[in-house]
């Protein structure tokens, strides 16, 4: 699919050679391979390529866009703080005609960032001090924004965090059933629909005025910040692709479901000590910009986010691994095991989580208080406009 990576990566403006272009990571959507380069005095450098999936995002151009302004925001911010802007945000290498993407000869879209040594995204189980520093990097990140007009950025996927548009998709897998999966699945759908009223909390609280939309990540998963190796301090947030309007409680939400869950399809004891690494590190950078709706709903934020990616791997796993690759058969339904079983983990311990936010939330008295709506237009969970 599209050229090849070496191929491409002389087509950007890098500092000497192309020497290597090796696949790196493990990330389910965009391929991605790391860039070695030497100039001519023997020096080296590492850049990382990307290759956008058209197939996911329908309109590379308007990522990149998206992309572009999301980095001069945060960069901007950064100077302004007096941090390390080449370390806490991500660096566009041009192409050689000076376009921040290219589009090769198949109508592939690729990119290319600046590579930032000495940090590694981290994918394994999360302990406290991983969960706080990962959780601290997602409120800056948020807070770096706050100010951002979210109605100038595209909507990369439309409903990527719509549960109830994820869930008729699981009942659709259902009914269709290509490869004779339901049968084997039966277990895990009866849990799903005893959910429902959660489901349609969730999707009723983020349809109402009570929670503003923001400019957030949307992907707040343990291994989209990079640490540092020597420090284990979080350096940079990566993967811009699904910045866009919508509710800090999918950040939150999402980034303790990460933390808590630990590998996808092993899983972990549910740690309350983890928990609240996570309500700590993000109060620390956003803790006065936060309502008390948002903060209020925290638990139920984190509950929604493992149930919506529980239906989705189920979802995917009946209807034969299309959206997540699956080296085995069962690989898919694992993964949605271990994201219901911090469903059932959290309906037994929902007062103990909820006490933990309160705390936490105390160091929040007599700041300021964030607006409820920094624009004129309000974002639908499906991806459309609103007037307010």
């Amino acid at each position: 699919m599209g050229q090849a990576p070496g191929t491409v990566a002389e087509r950007f403006a890098l500092n000497g050679r192309v020497l290597s272009a090796a696949p790196l990571g493990e990330g389910h959507i965009n391929a991605t391979y790391v860039v070695a380069t030497e100039s001519e005095g023997g020096t080296g450098s590492r850049y990382v390529l990307q290759r956008i999936n058209r197939v996911v995002f329908r309109d590379p151009k308007a990522v990149m866009r998206n992309v572009e302004r999301v980095i001069a925001q945060l960069g901007s911010k950064a100077r302004e703080e007096g941090g390390q802007r080449d370390r806490e945000v991500l660096n566009l290498i041009p192409t050689r005609k000076g376009s921040s993407f290219l589009c090769d000869g198949e109508g592939e879209v690729w990119r290319c960032y600046a590579m930032i040594e000495g940090a590694t995204a981290r994918s394994t189980r999360a302990g406290p001090a991983q969960a706080f520093t990962v959780a601290k990097a997602f409120g800056r990140f948020l807070r770096r924004l706050f100010d951002f007009p979210g109605n100038t950025l595209a909507i990369t996927i439309p409903g990527f965090h719509d549960t109830g548009r994820h869930m008729q998709a699981l009942r659709n897998s259902v009914r269709s059933d290509p490869l004779d999966r339901a049968r084997g699945t039966l277990a895990e759908l009866e849990f799903i629909e005893e959910h429902q009223e959660l489901i349609d909390s969730w999707v009723n609280l983020l349809s109402s005025e009570d929670v503003p939309t923001r400019v957030v990540h949307n992907d707040t998963k343990m291994d989209n910040v990079l640490i540092d190796d020597d420090s284990e301090l979080a350096v940079c947030v990566i993967d811009l692709d699904t910045v866009m309007p919508g509710s800090a409680l999918f950040d939150v939400g999402d980034c303790a479901r990460s933390a808590l869950t630990g590998p996808e399809e092993i899983g972990q004891p549910l740690d309350l000590g983890v928990f609240d690494a996570v309500v700590q590190g993000y109060f620390a950078e956003v803790g006065g910009l936060l309502t008390d709706a948002e903060v209020d709903h925290i638990v139920l934020a984190t509950q929604a986010a493992a149930l919506e990616l529980g239906i989705r791997f189920l979802a995917d796993h009946i209807a034969g691994d299309r959206w997540f690759p699956a080296a085995r058969p069962a690989k898919n339904l694992d993964r949605c095991r271990v994201q219901l079983k911090l469903v059932e983990r959290i309906d037994v311990n929902t007062d103990r989580m909820t006490a933990i936010v309160r705390r936490a939330s105390r160091s929040r008295q007599g700041r300021q208080r964030g607006s409820t709506e920094p624009n004129p237009l309000r974002f639908r969970i499906d991806g459309g406009r609103s007037r307010a």
